[in-house]
């Protein structure tokens, strides 16, 4: 079995050939044209830090567009003997991707492609894919095993994040001026959130800095995990710039949590991928995270 994923899964190149994943790239366009990016381009994390510096100027627009037909494709050609389990950001979100792929696998039936759409968006994409992994580790699971996990975990999958630039966002047409001036000069930070399979990204609070923001983090997933009756926990965060430090230390408070309540707890951190760095802008850290049943 092939495992392939679009790049909204938030994995960093070497973990993305650790895991033997074949993997299609959304195009990103800088000022309406192409930007050239890959996975696995030479020093990506280099040239990521240029495509930022470009973000920060008010003069540049950045954005995406959807996945063609011929990308899905090429991407079932290099395995075409293989059985692919195909794994998507949430497809109710780009529908010129949900129409691609649909096309692409009813015009190319020589391929034998089971496709799962994550109803997710940025690392609750990845998360999935790392706690179905987790799951079937050691054991020979087949494909359909590894949907049926995948279908299992997609409505336990939980999206949470920080946004600092706010004038990116009024850029982009997402807040307004006024109230992108008044939470800078207040030092307010919003705190964004995905509910499970809903594929929709929203504001679910505010803090000041990131450690008001992490202990908040905390007692969501707490609630979530005692809700669920859960002890098995799957983090993946991402990150750019200098935002580790946020990832760090939220990862130190479930290693702290998880020891209190006996979790069964994995955590993965991740450099953000170009895909979604036109949405979120210059400055973000954020998680995707499954409690598992």
């Amino acid at each position: 079995m092939k495992i392939i994923i679009d790049n909204t899964c938030q994995l960093e190149p070497e973990r993305i050939k650790e895991l033997n994943l074949g993997l299609i790239d959304y195009p990103i366009l800088m000022n309406g044209k192409v930007y050239p990016q890959t996975w696995d381009m030479p020093n990506w994390r280099e040239e990521k830090e240029k495509f930022i510096e470009l973000m920060r100027d008010k003069n540049n627009k950045a954005s995406t567009v959807g996945l063609t037909k011929e990308q899905f494709i090429e991407a079932f050609e290099k395995d075409k003997d293989e059985e692919i389990l195909l794994i998507t950001q949430g497809l109710n979100n780009t529908r010129a991707t949900r129409d691609a792929l649909h096309n692409a696998l009813r015009d190319n039936t020589q391929y034998d492609v089971k496709a799962f759409d994550s109803m997710s968006l940025v690392s609750g994409v990845g998360v999935q894919l790392l706690a179905m992994l987790n799951e079937v580790k050691g054991k020979n699971a087949s494909r359909n095993e590894c949907y049926d996990i995948l279908i299992k975990n997609r409505e336990n999958t939980h999206v949470l994040g920080v946004l600092y630039d706010m004038f990116y966002l009024h850029r982009g047409g997402r807040v307004s001026l006024a109230k992108a001036v008044m939470a800078t000069a207040m030092g307010i930070i919003p705190l964004l959130s995905s509910s499970p399979a809903s594929g929709v990204i929203k504001a679910v609070g505010k803090a000041r800095n990131f450690k008001q923001a992490c202990s908040r983090f905390l007692v969501t997933i707490k609630s979530q995990m005692e809700e669920k009756n859960s002890k098995r926990l799957t983090v993946a965060m991402s990150y750019v710039n200098d935002h580790d430090k946020e990832c760090l230390y939220m990862k130190k408070l479930l290693e702290a949590a998880a020891e209190e309540m006996g979790w069964d707890l994995y955590v993965e951190i991740n450099y953000s991928t170009f895909a979604h760095m036109p949405h979120l802008g210059p400055d973000y850290f954020e998680m995707g995270y499954v409690i598992g049943t």
